[in-house]
């Protein structure tokens, strides 16, 4: 198993912590919705202020995740860290040229978009000022990549792929403000983080266990200069286990588990979860027992870098 880092469980943790730094908070959606209200007019702002420039902005939409986490950690049956929080976020993205040739042609795709985060607050003002400076600091980088892909495009060779940067759509409307789910209870997350990290505690040669449980709830606003605007939910809860051992050679073993469905009612039984926290220790038991591979001395094939690396050394002639 590929891993980033030594525990990406806890890794995992420390990122949701950061990212639930903001507090929590929720609130029911009305019929009047000043963030979608103030990113349609600041769409119509910034397509009629950007048009002025030269080169233009062909294309520009917004998109605004609200976000609000929560999640429990145990470990030994033993609670690590619990903790809630919302948070607000905007992609800006601004397309210049035309549709046949843009800033997102091959290489520039990434100047197309650019993400911040916005105000928890319903504060038009303050919504106001971030997502046009999103959108202007979107757009200085969008201009400066189309006039290099215009360059380039004069001195560079023919290319194979001739199919436009972008395609028209037509336009989607579409507005949902039910809760993907209920609010998930912050003690029902933390009883399951115990509970469930307390499995391995009969494994003995499991040095190292975590269980992360998190529930999320999103809504989507998307406008754009296609006229489209959609809101739509989205909700999801996960269960995270990780276990470790080493082997007698010093080798770090890894097993991991992971349990997702939109509300916690919908998650696997817990006798379900329970046989695969014992699967999990079991093939840790089995890899740590397993006997060391002796080292393999015979034929191998090598190609490409590896092949033109091994001739050279092996011709190699010592001064």
């Amino acid at each position: 198993m590929k891993r980033l880092c030594r525990n990406p469980v806890l890794a995992l943790v420390a990122a949701i912590s950061y990212a639930a730094s903001g507090g929590a908070a929720s609130r029911d959606q009305g019929k009047s919705d000043v963030v979608l209200s103030t990113m349609q007019q600041e769409l119509q702002r910034a397509q009629l202020n950007l048009g002025k420039l030269d080169p233009a902005p062909y294309f520009l939409s917004y998109s605004v995740y609200d976000e609000s986490l929560e999640f429990a950690v145990g470990s030994q049956g033993t609670l690590l860290s619990s903790a809630h929080g919302r948070r607000r976020s905007a992609d800006v993205v601004v397309r210049v040229g035309t549709p046949t040739l843009d800033n997102s042609h091959e290489q520039g795709r990434v100047s197309a978009i650019s993400s911040g985060l916005l105000p928890l607050d319903d504060d038009h003002d303050a919504l106001s000022r971030e997502l046009w400076r999103l959108s202007y600091d979107e757009y200085r980088k969008a201009a400066r990549t189309f006039l290099n892909i215009k360059t380039g495009k004069q001195v560079h060779a023919e290319e194979e792929d001739t199919s436009a940067d972008f395609s028209a759509e037509s336009p989607q409307n579409h507005s949902d403000y039910q809760e993907a789910a209920p609010s998930a209870d912050q003690q029902m997350l933390e009883k399951i983080a115990r509970q469930y990290s307390a499995y391995f505690r009969k494994y003995p040669y499991v040095y190292s266990s975590v269980v992360l449980v998190t529930a999320q709830r999103k809504q989507l606003r998307y406008v754009s200069t296609e006229n489209s605007r959609v809101v739509v939910p989205g909700g999801v809860v996960r269960i995270a286990m990780q276990a470790e051992t080493r082997a007698g050679d010093g080798m770090e073993l890894v097993r991991a588990e992971t349990f997702q469905a939109r509300s916690l009612d919908h998650l696997p039984a817990e006798s379900e979860i329970a046989s695969r926290a014992k699967k999990m220790a079991t093939d840790l038991k089995a890899l740590r027992d397993a006997p060391v591979a002796e080292p393999y001395a015979g034929p191998a094939l090598l190609s490409g870098r590896a092949g033109g690396g091994f001739f050279s050394r092996s011709t190699r002639t010592s001064a």
